[in-house]
C-alpha cells in the first residue's frame, strides 16, 4: 500500500501572452474552496494521504515577468501558497520560483534551460531544486516538439502524529527526461502530450500526459487532462511459518522478493468563465484510480473545487497590451479592431504581407482604439502588432482574451481564421 507520494505536477504555471522587446508581466491571485478524498489531488500538495476526506481552502498569489528579443527570451515566475484544511490537519504553506531562458538557433530550433525551486510545509517538509536543459523544434507554425533532461534534488521529512506511520527522512536526486509535443488542430484548440521517465532506466517508472485545451468562446475555456503513471518496486513476501520451513531460513519464516507495480490513472476537467477583464470563475474536477499488484486492489479518489481567479497585467515601461478583434464583413473583407493605450503608431504585420516591415498602418479611431480594413482569402493567418515611436520599434503583446499561438520561441502570434 502506498503510504506517501510526491508529485511535481502540482506546480501551476500561468502562461504570459505576448512577444515584445520589453518587460511584460502578469499577476494572478487564485482562490478556491474544495473537497478531496486524497490530499495528493489537492493543488500544490502532492502528498498521498487518503486516511479521511477533507475540505480545504486555497489562496495562491503569483507573478510572472517575461522579456523577448529577436533571438533571446526569458520568463521568471514565482508565487506563494496558503492552503488551510477544514478537518484540523496542518495548513499547507510554501512557495516556488521558476526561470526559463531560451535562445533561437535557427528558423525552427531553439535551445534553453529551465530551472526552479519550491518549498512546502504541512505534516511534512519538502524542498526541491531542478535544472533541465531544453531543445525545441517547431516543424510547422502549429506544432512543436520539446526535449528536456536534467536533475532534480529533493529534501523530504514528515512529522506524522499517527504512531502507525513511520517517520521518513530522505535526500534524493532524480535524473529525469521528458519528450513533449504540442499541436493546434484549430486556432481555438491546443493538444499537449508528454512522456517522462528516469534516465537511469528510461523504460521503467514512466509517466504519460495528454491535455486538451479549447476556447469554447471568448469568455469560456475548457481543459481536459489525462495522466497515467507506473511505479515499479521490490517487496518482501513472507512464505511458510513456524516449523514448516520455507525457501529461506530453514525452520524459520521464509521470504521471497517479488517485483510489484503501482499504476495510477488520473483524469481531470477544468473550466474557466471570464466574467470581466480581471475576474474569472473556475471549476475543477479530478478522479484518481490506483491499482496495486501487491495488494491486488483498486482504489478510487476524487477532488472537486470551485473558486475565483483575479488577473492583472500591468504596463511595464509605459507599455500596454493589445486586444485584437476581427470582424468578417463579407466573403473576403475583414475589419481588425485593436484596443491599445499608449503613444506611437501601430502597424499590422503577418502572413498576409509576408511579414514585411513596417507593415499595414492602423488608423486611430479614438484615444485607445485602432482599426484596419483588409481583403483576405479563406485561410488562417498569423500576425503581430508593431509599435513605432520615434526611432524605437517594439512588438506589442496581446491581451489574454486574444486568440494566440506559440511563435516557437516563448512568445505568441495572433491568429485569425477567415472563412
Amino acid at each position: 500500500m502506498i503510504k506517501w507520494m510526491v508529485s511535481m505536477a502540482s506546480l501551476l504555471i500561468l502562461p504570459l501572452d505576448g512577444n515584445a522587446q520589453q518587460w511584460q508581466g502578469q499577476i494572478t491571485v487564485d482562490s478556491r474552496v474544495g473537497y478531496s478524498t486524497n490530499t495528493i489531488l489537492n493543488p500544490f500538495h502532492g502528498e498521498w494521504d487518503r486516511s479521511t476526506g477533507s475540505g480545504y481552502g486555497l489562496i495562491a498569489p503569483m507573478g510572472q515577468l517575461s522579456r523577448n528579443s529577436e533571438r533571446y527570451s526569458a520568463d521568471f515566475s514565482g508565487g506563494g501558497v496558503l492552503e488551510p484544511f477544514f478537518d484540523g490537519r496542518q495548513t499547507l504553506k510554501g512557495g516556488f520560483a521558476l526561470m526559463n531562458l531560451r535562445r533561437r538557433i535557427g528558423s525552427s530550433w531553439s535551445a534553453g534551460v529551465e530551472t526552479g525551486s519550491r518549498y512546502f510545509s504541512s505534516s511534512f517538509d519538502q524542498s526541491m531544486v531542478w535544472v533541465q536543459p531544453t531543445l525545441t523544434w517547431s516543424p510547422t507554425l502549429f506544432s512543436q516538439i520539446r526535449l528536456k533532461a536534467g536533475s532534480t534534488f529533493r529534501d523530504y521529512s514528515n512529522d506524522y502524529q499517527d504512531q502507525e506511520e513511520a517517520e521518513i527522512t530522505q535526500n534524493d536526486r532524480f535524473d529525469l527526461y521528458g519528450v513533449e509535443y504540442e499541436a493546434w488542430p484549430t486556432f481555438t484548440w491546443r493538444i499537449s502530450t508528454g512522456v517522462y521517465g528516469n534516465m537511469d532506466d528510461p523504460t521503467d517508472n514512466l509517466s504519460f500526459m495528454i491535455n486538451s485545451d479549447q476556447h469554447i468562446s471568448d469568455a469560456f475555456r475548457l481543459t481536459l487532462r489525462l495522466n497515467a503513471d507506473s511505479y515499479s518496486y521490490q517487496l518482501m513476501h513472507e512464505v511458510g511459518s513456524g516449523g514448516t520451513g520455507g525457501p529461506i531460513g530453514g525452520g524459520d519464516d521464509g521470504y521471497i522478493t517479488l517485483d510489484e507495480t503501482d499504476r495510477l490513472l488520473r483524469a481531470g476537467l477544468s473550466g474557466r468563465l471570464r466574467v470581466s477583464p480581471s475576474f474569472s470563475l473556475t471549476l475543477n474536477l479530478d478522479h484518481l484510480s490506483l491499482h496495486s499488484s501487491a495488494s491486488e486492489q483498486t482504489l478510487s479518489d476524487y477532488q472537486l473545487s470551485t473558486g475565483v481567479r483575479y488577473t492583472f497585467q500591468p504596463s511595464l515601461g509605459g507599455r500596454g497590451k493589445a486586444r485584437a478583434q476581427w470582424d468578417q464583413n463579407g466573403n473576403q473583407s475583414v475589419m481588425l479592431k485593436v484596443n491599445y493605450s499608449g503613444a506611437g503608431q501601430l502597424y499590422l504585420i503577418g502572413d498576409f504581407n509576408d511579414w514585411e516591415n513596417p507593415g499595414i498602418p492602423l488608423s486611430r479611431q479614438s484615444s485607445n482604439r485602432y482599426a484596419a480594413q483588409l481583403s483576405l482569402p479563406t485561410g488562417s493567418y498569423e500576425y503581430k502588432i508593431l509599435l513605432i515611436e520615434g526611432t524605437e520599434k517594439k512588438w506589442i503583446g496581446f491581451s489574454e482574451d486574444t486568440y494566440t499561438v506559440s511563435d516557437g520561441f516563448g512568445g505568441s502570434n495572433g491568429l485569425v481564421f477567415i472563412q
